[in-house]
């Protein structure tokens, strides 16, 4: 996931960073109720946000630059329409609340819209701008412009995008280094979307012993 978002920026616009070595994969992948048990919905608030982030060590300006990776990227309907039926939320824009509803106009149509209305396809700043405006997409997007918490720290992203970038990047080098697996422990994929087979192993192993290394290597 880490490799996709990195890629989806810097080919959308985005910055260019070093990324941490030395990260072993696991030996198998999350379950969607365990990825979801990790990622607040979009109906979620600031309050929310900020005490499910704070339990992995991010802050509220790490939060609310990690959030601007909504600044590329499409959303199902479903996952915002609660904002506009049965009553409009009244945080929403009007006018971007009324091109929603032509997009989607009932509550679960499977239609699909722009994270960001500004510049879609660009990794950039306009997220924030979007924010001021009153034109974002999940209640947990447009409540960091509307808690005190938070709205100053969307005010100065919005202003300066080289501020967005940096802190942006401190956000994922530190995601980057949670529930790390060094040494002995997770495995080194040959494919990174596919745990090894049993014969990978196998042969890594044999391969270790022929050249002269220590079989509790692996």
């Amino acid at each position: 996931m880490l490799t996709i978002i990195f890629q989806n920026a810097l080919q959308s616009g985005g910055p260019d960073y070093s990324v941490p070595l030395g990260r072993r994969d696991g030996l198998n992948f999350a379950t969607t109720a365990e990825t979801l048990a990790n990622l607040p919905p979009p109906s979620a608030n600031t309050t929310t946000l900020l005490t499910s982030l704070a339990t992995k060590s991010f802050d509220p300006t790490d939060v609310v630059a990690l959030s601007g990776g909504h600044t590329i990227g499409i959303s199902h309907c479903t996952s915002f329409t609660g904002r506009l039926y049965p009553s409009q939320d009244p945080t929403m824009d009007q006018t971007f609340a009324n091109n929603l509803k032509i997009t989607c106009p009932v509550a679960n149509s499977t239609n699909t819209t722009f994270m960001d209305i500004r510049s879609p396809n660009t990794f950039d700043n306009k997220y924030y701008v979007d924010l001021m405006n009153r034109q974002g997409l999940f209640t947990s997007d447009q409540d960091l412009y509307t808690d005190a918490r938070t709205r100053d720290i969307v005010t100065s992203f919005a202003i300066n995008q080289t501020l967005f970038y940096e802190k942006f990047v401190d956000a994922m080098v530190k995601m980057g280094q949670l529930n790390v697996l060094t040494g002995t422990q997770g495995e080194i994929r040959q494919n990174c979307s596919v745990v090894n087979s049993n014969d990978l192993v196998i042969e890594s192993v044999v391969k270790g012993r022929d050249s002269g290394g220590e079989l509790s290597d692996f």
